[in-house]
């Protein structure tokens, strides 16, 4: 988990902000195959920004329950708040049967909670949830209810904003948002596929009204990107560039990451006897041992008290503490750079699937800070674990990044086929009776590096035997082995695997028979390929891989067995997908070299690239399905 603001999501738009706003939204969000098993009949949010600063927002939300299978998701509400800055109030919440019997949820089942920190890394927060259990909800009910969140303190002075996305995979009925504010506070507002319909101003205030409907519902898409990349939404800030939030924010920050001595004096004891031919060559092999420092001794704790959803701690308590979230690992690392003469800057950047940024700055995208050094273009995410230094893991690749420090949008670099590659090496021996024997060694590189470490890590523990038996079932073989790796929290060596394995037999020995080429113990990674077939279509963008992978194998046959036939050789180049296949028989033993190259032109592909992965399919998969005759 790696938010430098908790999110909030309900239904499917995301009401959001430094304001913690109530969730009165639309997003698909937690609802999965559900969305169309209900609808948003009406909702309706009214915002009121005060002279001095504070926001009143009214919300009413009415859910139409139309199935079965919707009744446990939508017979309660969970509404999330700060209780440090604002303040949730329900005023009124009942159900109304089928029939038009309207039954008010009763005092005692509307209840306040404290974050629940059971899914993931350890969190300290001060969000609580109001949590509303409807009574006799059935098939053809609604529920309703109205709250209002007074926010008293925003998390930076001035800022303003509402982020508002309306998913198509909701069917919404009536969705109403009204704004006012003081006429002499200015905002920016750029809103898509939605309609205004009020806009004037009245005594001094600004009143600004929005209407929106869905009423085709599109079912979600595999793999498809943020609703907020291409989906209607209503965007509101009281900043016009986000540039100038980059100020804001790095004027908010930069205390935390002052060189103190204690900073100087740890920076000092990790860099003790690093040299260089250069200074540069100096510098980084310096920069390398800060970031392998902070990745492995600050452990991982998701911190949002107060304004602790945006602003890190200082340097000197996270190492006291030897824990933080990823404000504070990025500001610990930009302090300890900072003593070698390295200069960086935090580096705002989503690390879901959102590839796009807003006009103007509404928060969101964005839910995470890594860190940039501007004077080697180069990333660095700490909480990352299993990153090595350059490294980043895949869904942090080709990302518009907010530099703060230098006060302006970056991206982060493509994905590249060479930076996600592996090359796996197998030997097999097949006895008389059908059993195999072999063994396995694999390199990674890049983000398929970062993936491996993370896949074994615990390889040398009693999780091996689960390791060793998942991994031979998931390619439906059955056997035995043992899983060797390189040092897996070592990142500065490179990641290998070594397994030793036997399997039951996969085709009746001695012949005629065929087979087809079994994957061992080995990752796999074309077999995985294989067996994901392509979607029929895509409507919107989706995120795509770029990657490399190798697969070399001998398959030794015994003596009662002889091999007579093989696959015919594949060659594929088409559309930046290049495939080659090449199978050789001697003396009994058979080689085979499988190659796949896919080379993207970035993370996210439009909808038509889909057609020619799956003209590629259509070639790989028969390849894949091949086999070697034998009597």
């Amino acid at each position: 988990m790696k938010f430098f603001l908790k999110s909030i999501s309900s239904l499917g738009a995301i009401l959001l902000g430094f304001l913690l706003l109530a969730n009165a939204g639309i997003t698909s969000a937690g609802r999965g195959e559900l969305e169309s098993l209900s609808l948003i009949e009406k909702a309706v949010i009214t915002e009121a920004i005060q002279a001095d600063g504070t926001v009143v927002e009214l919300n009413e939300l009415t859910t139409l329950v139309k199935s079965q299978l919707a009744i446990e998701s939508e017979s309660q509400a969970d509404l999330p708040y700060n209780s440090t800055l604002s303040k949730l109030e329900v005023l009124e919440a009942y159900t109304i049967t089928p029939t038009g019997e309207k039954i008010p949820v009763a005092s005692n089942a509307i209840r306040t909670v404290e974050d629940d920190n059971s899914k993931g890394a350890a969190i300290f927060s001060d969000q609580k949830h109001k949590i509303i259990i409807f009574p006799k909800v059935t098939p053809g009910s609604k529920t309703y209810y109205k709250t209002r969140l007074t926010t008293h303190t925003p998390l930076l002075p001035g800022y303003f904003y509402t982020r508002l996305i309306f998913s198509p995979n909701a069917e919404v009925k009536s969705y109403e948002y009204t704004l006012s504010y003081p006429e002499s506070l200015k905002l920016y507002t750029d809103i898509k596929e939605v309609k205004q319909t009020r806009d004037e101003v009245i005594d001094g205030v600004h009143h600004l009204s929005y209407f929106y409907q869905n009423l085709k519902m599109k079912k979600k898409e595999e793999l498809q990107v943020s609703s907020g990349d291409f989906a209607p939404h209503i965007y509101i800030s009281s900043f016009d560039s986000q540039e100038a939030f980059a100020k804001a924010y790095q004027d908010r920050v930069q205390g935390k990451m002052k060189v103190t001595p204690e900073v100087q004096k740890l920076a000092d004891e990790i860099t003790k006897g690093i040299k260089g031919d250069n200074q540069e060559q100096e510098q980084k092999a310096q920069a390398r041992a800060l970031y392998n420092w902070v990745s492995r001794n600050i452990r991982y704790v998701g911190i949002y008290l107060g304004d602790g959803g945006i602003i890190p701690h200082d340097a000197n308590s996270i190492i006291k503490n030897r824990y933080g979230d990823c404000k504070d690992h990025n500001a610990l690392l930009i302090a300890l750079l900072a003593t070698k003469g390295i200069k960086a800057s935090s580096a705002l950047i989503n690390s879901g699937n959102a590839y796009a940024l807003p006009k103007y700055p509404v928060l969101g995208p964005f839910n995470h800070v890594i860190t940039y050094i501007p004077a080697w273009n180069l990333y660095l995410d700490s909480t990352a674990e299993m990153a090595s230094f350059g490294s980043l893991p895949d869904d942090e690749l080709d990302k518009p990044t907010l530099l703060t420090a230098l006060g302006k949008v970056g991206r982060t670099p493509k994905p590249t086929k060479e930076n996600n590659r592996s090359i796996t090496k197998l030997t097999m021996q097949i006895a008389k009776d059908g059993e195999i024997k072999g063994k396995a060694h694999t390199q990674y590189f890049g983000s398929a590096e970062i993936n491996a470490r993370y896949r074994y890590e615990g390889a040398d523990t009693t999780l091996s035997e689960r390791m060793v038996s998942r991994q031979l079932a998931k390619f439906r073989q059955t056997g035995e082995g043992n899983i060797d790796t390189s040092e897996v929290y070592d990142l500065n060596k490179p990641f290998t695997t070594d397994t030793t394995f036997t399997l039951d037999a996969v085709a009746n020995v001695p012949g005629p028979g065929a087979m087809t080429i079994p994957v061992g113990l080995a990752p796999g990674e074309l077999a995985s390929i294989a067996s994901s077939r392509p979607p029929e279509k895509f409507t919107v963008p989706y995120s795509c891989a770029t990657r490399s992978v190798t697969e070399e194998y001998q398959i030794q046959f015994p003596k009662n067995v002889k091999v007579s036939r093989i696959p015919q050789n594949i060659t594929y180049k088409k559309n930046n997908i290049e495939y080659t296949a090449s199978y050789l028989e001697k003396d009994n033993q058979v080689t085979i070299t499988r190659n796949l190259e896919v080379q993207r032109p970035g993370a996210v592909c439009k909808p038509e690239e889909l057609q020619r992965w799956k003209d590629f399919y259509q070639v790989f998969i028969k390849d894949m399905r091949a086999q070697i005759f034998y009597e």
